[in-house]
């Protein structure tokens, strides 16, 4: 315990509730019974000096004095009682007040080493200074700091000058009474040490100016993570220019897709279709190798088109904006139907599903979703497909679940990676990029997408939406 919590504690168990009422009337007493014998012994000299010049025995003075002495012993006793009633009154102010200046005293000493126990524990080194720059008090974190200088001019003995030094904080706080701070850095036997210095003016109750606070902090591992956070915003701002190189050539490289080997497949697209129409491609050996260049075709086009679209995901600015989901679950649903009216195929579609986000990228999300739904239950007599809602850990999360092939749960960290095909879906046609522009979708908003299924029970994708979305 130190020597500050002893003393606290010293003082909180002293004893200021004493009785003082048993005082007061002991010290009544005593003052009444004083002046009682004062007055009887004023009688007595009294009746022994009518006594010696005057006729009469003392004991007849005493008992039975004559008419004019009794009005004079009776308007002195009369004077004494009124004068020791008043000085009995000016004892009890005087005691009052003495109580209550003791009491004050006491509270003033205990705010005192109570604020002084705070001072040393807050870990800066604090001073206080009175207005002529003279050190009035150092808690022991500012002595180990600048040494032991109570009493001296803070100029005199941290500068070693004869004046207050130019450009003073302190002063200037004296000056506009606001708060002021330094940082200075200093090479010492730890290495480069940096300290940041507060001074506080400090005022009296009426507001008044009448020292100041000095505390000096050691903030060198803040300024350390300072500088590191410096150092990494440079390495960020180098990686920001080098994926916006990356960005640029990727787009050259989606211009160039887009383009140049779309014109490709165009020629040889033309070039199957002038095949087909003649008649050496109705030959046995000929149809096959001709559909195969056809579907080929069909093939490398929308390859090409979700790769271009994939890309565009992380480009294209975001619109946020409240979306039916509902509502353009029904439009894609009847997309599909008008694509194969031969199908039978049951819609799940619950009214009013609206969130927040971007029309195009929700868009995106669903005609994918539903469209591998409806790929997946080609095979299936009658194909249900289901746009709902639900709740996963605590948090809403949308879901499209169908009655398909469904998938291997242990190939579920294949379903969001490009070009990555089930085994159980190697049949069926597709980019393979599906599911990877959902998630690239869905990660746009913030959210985050996963999947469930079971081999021949179906699939179920989930996915989950800010609740409010950003602006």
């Amino acid at each position: 315990m130190s020597r500050m919590q002893r003393q606290l504690k010293h003082l909180e168990e002293l004893d200021v509730t004493e009785p003082r009422h048993l005082s007061t009337v002991s010290r009544n007493s005593s003052t009444f019974i004083v002046g009682m014998s004062i007055m009887l012994l004023s009688w007595g000299i009294d009746a022994a000096l009518d006594a010696a010049f005057e006729q009469g025995t003392f004991f007849n003075q005493l008992l039975r004095p004559g008419d004019h002495d009794m009005v004079i012993r009776l308007w002195l006793l009369a004077t004494m009682l009124f004068f020791i009633m008043y000085v009995s009154r000016v004892k009890r102010v005087h005691r009052r007040q003495e109580t209550r200046l003791n009491a004050a005293l006491h509270r003033a000493e205990t705010e005192r080493v109570r604020a002084a126990a705070i001072l040393e524990s807050l870990g800066d080194a604090i001073s206080l200074q009175d207005l002529d720059m003279k050190i009035l008090y150092q808690n022991q974190a500012h002595i180990d700091l600048m040494g032991a200088h109570l009493g001296e001019y803070c100029y005199a003995a941290y500068q070693g000058q004869d004046d207050v030094c130019n450009g003073c904080h302190l002063a200037q706080s004296y000056q506009d009474g606001l708060t002021h701070k330094q940082e200075r850095h200093a090479h010492t036997k730890q290495g480069l040490r940096f300290t940041e210095i507060v001074s506080t003016p400090l005022r009296d109750a009426s507001g008044h100016i009448v020292a100041g606070v000095e505390s000096v902090r050691d903030i060198t591992d803040r300024k350390r993570v300072d500088l590191e956070i410096e150092r990494i915003n440079r390495e960020l701002e180098l990686r920001a220019l080098e994926l916006g190189e990356a960005n640029r050539e990727l787009e050259s490289f989606c211009y160039s897709l887009s383009h140049d080997l779309r014109s490709y497949i165009t020629r040889i697209s033309t070039a199957q279709q002038i095949l087909a129409q003649t008649p050496q491609a109705r030959e046995p050996d000929l149809v096959y190798p001709v559909q195969i260049i056809e579907d080929s075709c069909r093939g490398m086009e929308e390859l090409v088109e979700a790769i271009l679209t994939l890309s565009r995901l992380t480009r294209e600015p975001m619109h946020w904006e409240d979306v039916s989901l509902s509502e353009l679950a029904r439009e894609i649903s009847l997309q599909l139907q008008q694509q194969e009216m031969e199908r039978t195929a049951e819609f799940i579609i619950p009214q009013g599903l609206v969130v927040r986000g971007d029309h195009h990228l929700l868009r995106v999300v669903l005609e994918n979703l539903m469209g591998n739904a409806w790929k997946y239950t080609r095979e299936v007599p009658m194909a249900r497909l289901e746009l709902g809602v639900g709740e996963h850990e605590g948090n809403l999360c949308y879901f499209v679940r169908d009655n398909g092939i469904g998938f291997d749960m242990a190939e579920r960290e294949l379903l969001f990676k490009p070009f990555k095909r089930l085994k159980n879906a190697q049949g069926y046609l597709g980019t393979g990029v599906g599911l990877a522009t959902v998630e690239r979708a869905i990660l746009r908003h913030g959210g985050r997408v996963w999947g469930e299924g079971e081999l021949g029970k179906g699939t179920t994708i989930c996915f989950q939406l800010p609740a409010n979305g950003n602006r």
